[in-house]
């Protein structure tokens, strides 16, 4: 599954959006469980993917899709794919559905075997959203804000210390409630997915500046309470990375003007 070719994953996307539209009406705003598909590109396969994806885009929009789709591309030349999903038992059916709608692009002119051929890798992951360790104090939880700039940061845990990082979370938690600045992030659990067990913190931002300078200036003020929170984490975690992304509007459904 994580080699897959990105074609397969925009059969598996399409499909299972498709064949959860009914369902998905009542979902509430914020769902808890997603599939995430990584399609990874290399820079000199850039302008053919792209290419590539718009056709498949516009295909998404001729048959009717109405079940959101969030788009994101990352600066490790990737994008992100996610899917709001009820439950693992849905899983099974988008790989179901697959072939069906791989003869319907086929119908209409679009082999994805050929045009997607040797341009992308897909990683496939399934995350929960924590809602007792997200945290909007100004009240936005349950909804999708989509400023532009999104980080993640990818904390990777020691196997059995789920426990003691939530712990320290809800102490990150009382330390924000505590300070006048606003700050605000969602927390996801990867359930399904390479080299789990693995959290995924996002933040949104109007820019990677502003966020950047946001942090500086919370560093310079708490400096000793916030080493004194990451004290607390670091411990429980093999390894953490950072990706910086943007939110995709023109790939992303419910449609929206721009990129």
């Amino acid at each position: 599954m994580r080699k897959n070719i990105l074609f397969i994953g925009v059969c598996i996307l399409f499909t299972g959006l498709v064949a959860l539209t009914a369902g998905a009406q009542e979902e509430p705003a914020m769902p808890e469980n997603f599939v995430v598909f990584e399609e990874m590109v290399s820079p000199a396969d850039m302008p053919a993917f792209y290419e590539a994806q718009a056709k498949v885009v516009e295909l998404w929009k001729k048959h009717g899709m109405d079940i959101p789709v969030y788009c994101y591309y990352t600066d490790e030349s990737a994008y992100y794919w996610v899917v709001p999903i009820k439950n693992f038992a849905a899983i099974d059916e988008l790989f179901k559905k697959s072939g069906e709608v791989s003869a319907k692009m086929k119908e209409d002119g679009f082999d994805g075997t050929k045009a997607f051929r040797d341009l992308s890798t897909v990683n496939t992951s399934v995350i929960n959203w924590k809602k007792d360790l997200s945290y909007h104090p100004e009240g936005q939880t349950g909804e999708q804000t989509f400023k532009g700039y999104d980080e993640w940061t990818f904390m990777y845990l020691r196997q059995g210390h789920e426990e003691e990082l939530t712990e320290a979370f809800k102490k990150m938690i009382d330390f924000y409630d505590s300070i006048p600045e606003s700050h605000d992030w969602d927390v996801y659990s990867m359930t399904f997915g390479y080299d789990t067990p693995c959290w995924i913190i996002m933040r949104q931002g109007e820019s990677r500046a502003a966020m950047r300078k946001f942090d500086e200036e919370l560093n310079k003020k708490y400096r000793e309470k916030l080493n004194e929170i990451w004290a607390e984490i670091g411990p429980h975690l093999r390894k953490m990375k950072k990706i910086n992304g943007w939110y995709w509007r023109g790939w992303s459904q419910p449609w929206e003007a721009g990129e």
